[in-house]
């Protein structure tokens, strides 16, 4: 393993410059650092994009992988000739959330195409 000492003292020093920048905005002594609002702008979209595509994911994963537990619930009721709750299925679940994706990111973006499909 090769080490090296520069960059070690290197990334300290850049660790210690932003800690000391991070804690003098929090007290008030320093300026913070203004950003554009055209990156503002991007940094919410990209944060609204990470947020639907997690929730996306996860439900897929929903729908591959069934609850067994639903499984035997729906089985006992079909056993005991009784009715089945209503629920909203998995697959409503991911159309409803691939539906709201596309109508907060926009037309622009993969997710209209995706719930129009």
């Amino acid at each position: 393993m090769d080490f090296n000492m520069k960059k070690l003292a290197s990334d300290a020093g850049i660790f210690f410059t932003r800690a000391v920048q991070f804690t003098e905005e929090k007290f008030g002594q320093a300026e913070k650092t203004e950003l554009d609002a055209n990156f503002e702008n991007l940094l919410a979209r990209a944060d609204s994009t990470k947020n639907w595509t997690e929730k996306i994911l996860r439900q897929t994963e929903v729908l591959l992988q069934p609850n067994p537990s639903a499984r035997v619930e729906e089985f006992l009721y079909e056993k005991l000739d009784r009715k089945v709750p209503s629920r909203v299925t998995n697959g409503e679940l991911l159309a409803q959330y691939m539906a709201e994706a596309a109508s907060e990111l926009g037309p622009t973006t993969p997710y209209e195409r995706l719930a129009l499909s």
